[in-house]
């Protein structure tokens, strides 16, 4: 395309310049400043091209950063996955001989049995339960 163009101006500058002089003169200026042009494209092909080759090495490092998170982050869910888990505490009920679970919790002291309602006071230091009446 480019090189079909710069035909076309050349022949357009010998259909309209009658000095040989002239239409000499002309013609070296728009070769000149032709070959100027694309050697200042081809520099810039060049810096694009290594542009593009770091951009492109820097994107394959950041990749691959991403997924050495990403399975860490993977492991992890893994490992505290069991530690989400609720923690129970089997109790048996001093009135009624229920057995039944609990979820652990420091704070509470006492529960109420689900099956004879009565309260159950709770210690967890030793695991065991007391009877309160």
């Amino acid at each position: 395309m480019l090189n079909g163009k710069f035909n076309e101006v050349m022949q357009n500058l010998e259909k309209n310049i009658e000095s040989k002089k002239d239409l000499r003169y002309v013609k070296g200026q728009v070769t000149e400043l032709t070959m100027t042009y694309l050697g200042e494209l081809g520099k810039l092909e060049n810096i694009y091209n290594k542009n593009i080759e770091k951009v492109c090495t820097k994107l394959l490092k950041l990749e691959n950063k991403t997924n050495k998170i990403e399975e860490k982050i993977s492991k992890v869910k893994e490992e505290t996955k069991n530690d989400e888990e609720i923690d129970v505490e089997p109790i048996k009920c001093p009135y009624c001989n229920m057995n039944f679970l609990i979820e652990y919790d420091s704070n509470n002291t006492e529960v109420r049995c689900p099956e004879c309602k009565n309260i159950i006071e709770l210690n967890w230091d030793t695991g065991a339960e007391e009877d309160d009446m």
